[in-house]
């Protein structure tokens, strides 16, 4: 919706500004979230020792990366608009990294409801403000300053909920577990630095190379994908904890849990990437206008191999929570390397098209690097024999889709008809499959 209002330029500076913050910020935050998560998940009675120290570990980080980020800022020749909006998304940043070690908090005790409450609530306070300030005239500064606001909201009721659990913050202080804590999760904070690195870089490359309209066509369609991508990952959120105890407690329960999470990810993603190929000239229509109509084809590009973006998504972090942080590290750094290599070599000759391409090269990559190492945690998993039924039944349900003419909101609910019938049709549920839903969207909601 913003980038109706803000067009391919404005919207291409927000979509710097926030991706740049967020490879340099972000990994900090999230690799500290996961780490705390995994610990509390094991030893749920040292809530406060482990958040007070956490906290002084990530003032600490925050403090070198915000130096490293206002450095690059510095160098690059930013006009003065660019510059506002990109402090404003880096302070905003800065503020949802701490909301995301309480939010840690809440996903290892698996209070999803208010995990998903509380990002809900940002989400609708930026989207109700930003858009009656854009209504009204504002511009790319006034619309990045409401999102820090709608952040600000959030840090302080997120805080709130944790109150009883904060303990006396000096009290806790512990200098040999700072120490502890800095020297295990410096790895998660290197693997997520990475995996951001490779799944993100295109965007800043693309801005550094082509500007700033080119960049908000590209993001539109990669935005698009990363919040399909985000309503999956509430799914690997509410079982990383329980991969993490049955890593200690039960390997032979672990391998179950991840075939049974592979096979709900066959069964919905599947669908998603196919219906979004066909569908992609509708969806940017009606999502961003005529403006962006040359962001169909990089959706499709993008969308084609989404299954591969969420399976290394879900992998990762079932290393992470077996303690095979060191082998995501050297595949998330090859998976970057030749990201940024290709779109160095590609963009300048083929532009956001070739960027796309790489994007979905590189997660085939990832993919097959990280074969190996789940082979040794989980033992073979049977793909084909999950994947058949999926693949089959979004086939139909794309051959169906590319066939009428349907309005938009027609078409999707007439595919999800098709697939469930072909679904039924090859006998894909089992009497567990409702019980297994069930719990995994009770985890999630």
């Amino acid at each position: 919706m913003a980038a109706r209002y803000l067009g391919s330029k404005g919207y291409g500076i927000f979509s710097f500004s926030f991706v740049a913050a967020s490879i340099v910020l972000d990994f900090v935050d999230y690799g500290l979230r996961t780490y705390l998560t995994r610990e509390l998940s094991r030893r749920p009675d040292d809530v406060q020792s482990l958040l007070t120290n956490i906290f002084i570990v990530k003032w600490f980080l925050t403090f070198l990366t915000m130096l490293v980020l206002f450095g690059v800022y510095s160098w690059l020749p930013l006009d003065r608009e660019t510059l506002c909006v990109v402090v404003l998304i880096a302070i905003a940043m800065v503020l949802n990294g701490y909301s995301e070690i309480y939010l840690g908090v809440f996903r290892a005790f698996e209070r999803m409801k208010l995990v998903s409450l509380l990002m809900v609530l940002q989400r609708i306070i930026f989207f109700v403000i930003g858009f009656w300030v854009l209504v009204l005239g504002g511009g790319i500064i006034e619309f990045s300053a409401i999102f820090l606001l709608a952040s600000i909201i959030n840090f302080f009721l997120a805080r709130g909920y944790l109150k009883d659990q904060r303990g006396n913050f000096s009290a806790n202080i512990d200098g040999l577990l700072i120490k502890n804590i800095f020297n295990e999760s410096k790895y998660f904070c290197l693997a997520i630095l990475f995996v951001w690195l490779y799944f993100r870089i295109d965007s800043v490359l693309i801005f550094l190379f082509l500007g700033k309209e080119e960049t908000g066509l590209y993001f539109a369609a990669f935005k698009f994908i990363e919040s399909l991508a985000l309503i999956l990952a509430s799914i690997r959120a509410a079982l990383f904890p329980a991969f993490s105890r049955a890593f200690l407690e039960n390997p032979k329960q672990l391998n179950q849990i991840w075939e049974r999470a592979v096979r709900f990810l066959f069964l919905i993603a599947i669908p998603i990437s196919v219906a979004t190929v066909t569908l992609a000239p509708q969806l940017i229509a009606l999502l961003y206008g005529p403006d962006f109509k040359k962001s169909a084809l990089l959706l499709q590009i993008l969308a084609a191999p989404f299954l591969f973006l969420i399976l290394n998504e879900f992998i990762t972090y079932l290393l992470l929570a077996v303690n095979e942080t060191k082998s995501v590290i050297k595949i998330a750094i090859a998976g970057a390397l030749f990201s940024v290599i290709a779109n160095i070599l590609i963009i300048p000759r083929m532009g956001i098209m070739g960027s796309a391409i790489v994007a979905g090269l590189t997660e085939l990559l990832v993919l097959f690097l990280f074969f190996r190492s789940i082979r040794e945690v989980c033992g073979t998993t049977p793909f084909l024999s999950l994947l058949w039924k999926p693949a089959l039944a979004a086939a139909a349900m794309g051959f169906i889709l590319k066939q009428i003419s349907w309005p938009l909101i027609p078409s999707i609910l007439g595919g999800v008809g098709v697939y469930f019938l072909f679904l039924l049709l090859f006998r894909t549920f089992n009497e567990n499959d409702f019980l297994v839903m069930k719990n995994i969207f009770n985890r999630v909601g």
